[in-house]
């Protein structure tokens, strides 16, 4: 095995990635994640790869590309010279436009 490529999305969010993350870096492997998607998933990613104690030395970044309006107090998000900076508040660091969450309704079981 030369790749360890989790993907938050498909693979089972961040405990299981995490998991396979720490395996691998048993072995002395490095983990790359994958990022499928659009959305927010650069988000995942940038906040999964940021406690990664084997993290390689590429990842996937999508950039800003996303249709959910939303503001980060803590980072630019932006990438200078191969880095960003990881946001810091709450939950994923962002705030979502209110007005946008209103619009959509909640899926009942």
């Amino acid at each position: 095995m030369e790749i360890v490529q989790p993907d938050n999305y498909y693979f089972g969010g961040f405990i299981r990635s995490m998991k396979v993350a720490r395996m691998a870096h048993a072995f002395g492997k490095q983990c790359t994640p994958h990022m499928s998607g659009g959305g927010l998933g650069y988000l995942y990613n940038i906040h999964f790869v940021s406690v990664l104690p084997n993290a390689g030395e590429h990842h996937e970044f999508k950039g800003l590309q996303t249709h959910v309006p939303f503001e980060c107090a803590t980072s630019p998000l932006k990438v200078v010279n191969g880095k960003i900076k990881v946001p810091a508040d709450p939950g994923l660091g962002i705030v979502i436009d209110p007005e946008f969450i209103r619009k959509h309704e909640v899926v009942k079981a």
